[in-house]
């Protein structure tokens, strides 16, 4: 009879485990279908949403070994891997009619783009990746999205300003993975 109270709690815990990780189950594919979005979608039966921040300016394009350098032509914080050897270009480009601003950071066999307005996050698609549901990946404290085919990885990150993007088109997950506690912000 002692049993039967624990096989209940066991049950009611198991429940509740499975409930939690179908939320976070649901908060990934959420967060995946916001950062893939294009501010296009939001256009329906004529009426467009208003855009919660202003447009982006163009920036002077150029070619460096600094990040420092490369957040200020930016504007913006950006991503950098800490302990590697940088090369790293800034390119004006447009998204949906509008100007955005590409950085890529060329790391060995890495590469980590950032994109503003973060609404451009479809410019840093790799679309022959497979999007795995993970609720254990954050990065640099901002959830993220892992992306893998073979073994291509890519992480996907965004914040208010800008959308991020690690990429490695050849690197197991453990060594893909291993990357992340070296990503650091770089202020401009």
């Amino acid at each position: 009879m002692a049993d039967k109270p624990k096989g209940i709690c066991a049950r009611l815990f198991s429940r509740l485990g499975g409930m939690i990780l179908a939320l976070l189950a649901a908060a990934l594919i959420y967060l995946a279908a916001v950062l893939l979005q294009s501010p296009g979608a939001n256009r329906q039966e004529g009426l467009i949403t208003e855009e919660t921040q202003p447009p982006v300016t163009r920036m002077q394009a150029a070619t460096m070994n600094d990040a420092r350098e490369l957040a200020r032509m930016f504007e913006s914080r950006l991503p950098v891997l800490s302990g590697y050897q940088l090369s790293g270009q800034g390119v004006n480009t447009s998204h949906d009619g509008a100007t955005a601003r590409l950085v890529n950071l060329y790391y060995n066999g890495v590469t980590l783009s950032a994109v503003q307005p973060a609404t451009a996050a479809p410019l840093l698609l790799h679309g022959d990746l497979d999007v795995e549901l993970r609720s254990d990946l954050t990065v640099l404290n901002l959830p993220a999205v892992l992306a893998s085919r073979g073994n291509a990885r890519c992480l996907y990150f965004s914040d208010e300003a800008a959308a991020y993007a690690l990429y490695a088109p050849d690197a197991a997950e453990d060594v893909f993975l291993s990357l992340i506690p070296r990503l650091s912000w770089v202020e401009p």
